[in-house]
């Protein structure tokens, strides 16, 4: 890392690691909503930096003509290094979320890597809507309700607990919406598997 005590040390960061670190964080949120630490991660950074500027080559020599301190010099600048790194972060957590990489790859017969780091973020970050949830309990017993907007599942590796914002009974396969609506909170120590179906009219 650089020493940012100097004027030319923080440019320095401005200009070769916040756009990649931008882009990273941006992206994340459609994945897990995770990034490593800045010292962990700078390598990459750089180089998605450098990349970006490949991309982005001639948006970059119209910002280095404009040589007028003003309103517009800051707004090219200010667009360069957060606003154009933040769509094309933005823009690939959307390809990423919906596979359009991988089925293109698929297609060649190519199998890479998912992007997604684990089958729980997978699943909870593709759910649009209302979804009927029924989770096993380590104890066996099960509990049953609705996973939508006001619902949560945690993506920390070390904590999966999930938040059901609303809970069902569940009598013979005929699910029935409690009287009172109640949100139940469960820690990932208790939960052994997790059953999703998406519920038609619902």
């Amino acid at each position: 890392m650089p020493d940012l005590k100097s004027l030319e040390s923080i440019y320095l960061v401005l200009g070769f690691i916040v756009p990649g670190m931008i882009i990273t964080l941006v992206r994340a949120q459609f994945f897990t909503g995770r990034v490593q630490s800045l010292t962990e991660n700078v390598v990459s950074y750089i180089a998605l930096t450098v990349l970006y500027y490949g991309i982005a080559a001639p948006f970059v020599e119209y910002v280095l003509t404009v040589r007028e301190p003003g309103r517009m010099k800051i707004l090219a600048w200010l667009a360069l290094i957060i606003l154009l790194p933040a769509a094309i972060g933005f823009v690939l957590g959307v390809i990423g979320q919906n596979d359009v990489f991988r089925r293109v790859l698929q297609f060649f017969r190519i199998n890479p890597v998912h992007a997604t780091p684990s089958a729980w973020d997978y699943a909870f970050a593709r759910l649009r809507g209302d979804h009927f949830v029924m989770i096993t309990l380590s104890d066996g017993s099960t509990v049953s309700g609705i996973y939508g907007s006001q619902s949560f599942a945690s993506s920390d590796p070390a904590e999966r607990d999930l938040l059901l914002q609303e809970l069902y009974e569940v009598n013979g396969g005929a699910w029935k919406k409690r009287s009172e609506q109640t949100a139940i909170l469960i820690p990932s120590k208790e939960i052994k598997n997790v059953q999703i179906w998406n519920p038609k009219g619902l």
